[in-house]
């Protein structure tokens, strides 16, 4: 092939020699010490992952796969995120917020300009075999949920311009809480709004405001605000919050977990370890009910500003799914319990 005014690099053979073959520990090191890279506690790189980039800061317990490739002039992920095995994330300026997943063969990337930019939010999920084009810059904000086998384009040419035929370059901007179902295809320039469910095996092309369901192609919208998304009552929530945790103690138990009761506290023991759980229907009550580290409150009554203060000074970790807000790190059960939460699309903002 004949040599480039432009030098492209698909692949980054060359870093992939000096420090693809490195151990988490050593390619830690090495990203500090030669690059200058800002890493962040528990950051971890399985076999074959490569950052490459003039300014990284990845934050505390990010995760990059198995031969995952990240790579941009500016790279930010922020702390709880990852990148899944053989996945391939390119471009000018990557940013992504915390507790974000991009799991295993996810494709980002096409033509490079100087304004290319993939900007994902936090606690969103970008699912197996998506492809999405920053050509433009693609903003998908947080809470939202891209499901498998899904296309995202910002640019659309192929056909000489000068005979007539269309050339797009356009940004595509997907709002907090969209929810993209498995094989949803994003045009150029199109944009969501808040909010926004979209059917699967949809085409949108344009605007579809907040707060809609949109289904087909062209995605015409079916229901929107106030009927979508219906209001619960009271009654019909502590309903599915029961349920939920009833689901919660089956999938536990049958992953070997044992649970008592020694009240007020649901106790969960495994390998020897014993995580306490105060599901607390009030909140004011805590205070008084013998919380000591490491135990986990679990409430849907949001729990104030003082209380959140005191569970801090205890080193005690929350789920306030009123709130939407939960303790800066977790036990193992906090973790565990907060993860089977997003199976129903609830997403804790981490506090600090």
């Amino acid at each position: 092939m004949s040599q480039m005014l432009v030098p492209k690099s698909r692949i980054p053979w060359r870093h992939f020699v000096l420090f693809g073959w490195m151990p988490s520990p050593l390619k830690r090191w090495a990203y500090r010490t030669f690059l200058g890279y800002r890493i962040g506690r528990g950051v971890t790189f399985a076999p074959g992952a490569v950052v490459v980039g003039d300014h990284v800061e990845l934050g505390d317990h990010v995760e990059i796969g198995l031969l995952a490739i990240v790579q941009g002039k500016s790279i930010t992920i922020g702390r709880h995120s990852s990148v899944g095995t053989f996945s391939y994330v390119s471009c000018e300026t990557i940013e992504i917020g915390e507790d974000a997943r991009i799991r295993e063969q996810v494709y980002v990337g096409g033509p490079q300009l100087p304004e290319s930019r993939f900007t994902l939010g936090s606690r969103t999920i970008v699912l197996q075999m998506a492809f999405i084009n920053p050509t433009k810059p693609v903003t998908i904000g947080d809470d939202t949920g891209i499901g498998g086998h899904c296309l995202i384009f910002t640019h659309g040419a192929w056909l000489n311009v000068l005979d007539g035929y269309p050339v797009t370059y356009e940004p595509v901007t997907l709002g907090r809480s969209v929810w993209l179902p498995w094989r949803v295809f994003i045009m150029p320039g199109s944009s969501i709004g808040d909010g926004t469910v979209i059917g699967a095996n949809s085409l949108v092309s344009g605007v579809i405001p907040p707060n809609s369901l949109a289904v087909g192609s062209p995605a015409k919208v079916i229901r929107r605000a106030p009927e979508f998304p219906p209001i619960i009552s009271p009654e019909r929530r502590s309903e599915l919050i029961a349920g939920m945790m009833r689901e919660f103690d089956r999938y536990v138990t049958h992953a070997g977990v044992m649970i008592s009761e020694a009240s007020p506290f649901r106790l969960y023991a495994r390998d020897h370890a014993v995580h306490r759980l105060l599901w607390a229907h009030e909140s004011t009550v805590l205070p008084d009910v013998g919380l000591a580290a490491g135990d986990t409150v679990f409430t849907d009554s949001a729990l104030s500003g003082s209380v959140i203060a005191l569970l801090r000074s205890r080193g005690v970790h929350w789920l306030d799914l009123n709130g939407r807000s939960r303790s800066r790190a977790g036990s193992a059960l906090t973790e565990e319990l907060a993860q089977f939460l997003g199976r129903y699309g609830i997403r804790l903002v981490r506090d600090g």
